[in-house]
């Protein structure tokens, strides 16, 4: 380490695309990076909140509100550590009436927190591809947002009493569905009657991906402001440290050799990812993710995550728009 490189403390969730950043196979020049390794939202609640970290892993939807509230703290980093479909998060308690995602009209919905990048998604595609009306649901939420939002018109949330879980009054029939990014227990117990909306959710996904060319982002990575405007050099070297950290892990993920993942069938599902998103199939930077970012800001604006509809060039600094 030399003594004029910048020390910044960055706090990461577990993932391979930034392994080779955490062991120092790769460094991003001027810069020491101290690495921490937390749970995701416990990242987003201490950095959103006292800004604890030079620079974290953020959730999309909590980058979007704090840009749209105003000066936001951050400037953002268009690399993506964490993408999901999610039309696996949608489960019906089958005593409810509902057969297909058009019935979700007029029922009691449960989400663990409204504004969450997740359920941003999942309710943004169940308005624009099956006609889900916000207001007419009576939605039930598990926590109150980590950001104060203003809800949309006509749409009211009750939260949960101390004791009560989103899965056993799922089971119970006491909500008709459920936007749940985990698994909940109930589904997995045989003798309740929850289902899933889309049970072959893979397929739809796929689906989905074909007609539009969106794979959801859920998490980007954001520099501290007032670390950015003393170091704005330190963004681009942040980007392209977080590259080539993908790249070589992507490298190892195709290396038949020795499978660097404990998945048996690692070469085959390497194949079928290409085969569907081809040879860049978790993009960084702006431009191959516009299409995205665009569907992404429109949710947000249109579930009160955000007061006005923002540009896909504010998302992140100045000095990475061409990327």
């Amino acid at each position: 380490m030399s003594k004029s490189e910048l020390e910044l403390t960055v706090a990461f969730g577990d993932y391979d695309r930034t392994g080779m950043l955490e062991r120092g196979a790769i460094r991003p020049e001027g810069i020491n990076l101290r690495i921490i390794r937390l749970n995701p939202p416990e990242i987003f609640n201490r950095m959103s909140r006292f800004q604890e970290f030079d620079a974290s892993e953020m959730s999309m939807g909590t980058h979007c509100y704090h840009l749209g509230a105003g000066e936001s703290p951050f400037v953002g980093i268009p690399a993506f550590p964490s993408r999901v479909f999610r039309h696996s998060m949608v489960y019906f308690n089958a005593a409810s009436r509902i057969e297909k995602p058009e019935d979700l009209n007029g029922k009691r919905i449960a989400v663990r927190e409204w504004g969450m990048t997740a359920v941003v998604w999942i309710v943004g595609i169940l308005c624009e591809e099956f006609g889900l009306d916000m207001a007419s649901v009576d939605w039930v939420g598990a926590v109150e947002p980590r950001v104060p939002i203003q809800l949309p018109a006509g749409v009211r949330i009750r939260y949960i009493k101390p004791g009560q879980t989103l899965s056993d009054m799922l089971a119970s029939g006491e909500v008709d569905a459920a936007l749940l990014h985990q698994v909940p227990a109930c589904f997995t117990a045989e003798t309740t009657g929850v289902k899933r909306m889309f049970p072959d959710y893979k397929r739809a996904e796929i689906e989905y991906y074909r007609r539009t060319g969106i794979h959801p982002i859920m998490h980007c990575v954001v520099l501290r402001k007032d670390v950015y405007r003393n170091n704005p050099w330190a963004l681009k070297s942040l980007y392209k440290a977080l590259l080539s950290s993908r790249q070589k892990t992507i490298e190892a993920l195709s290396d038949n050799g020795a499978l660097s993942a404990m998945v048996p069938f690692l070469p085959s599902a390497m194949d079928e990812t290409r085969e569907i998103f081809g040879e860049n199939f978790w993009p960084y930077g702006i431009k191959a993710n516009r299409a995205t970012l665009e569907k992404l800001v429109l949710y947000a604006y249109q579930q009160g995550l955000t007061q006005r509809l923002l540009s896909i060039d504010e998302l992140f600094g100045e000095n990475l728009q061409d990327s």
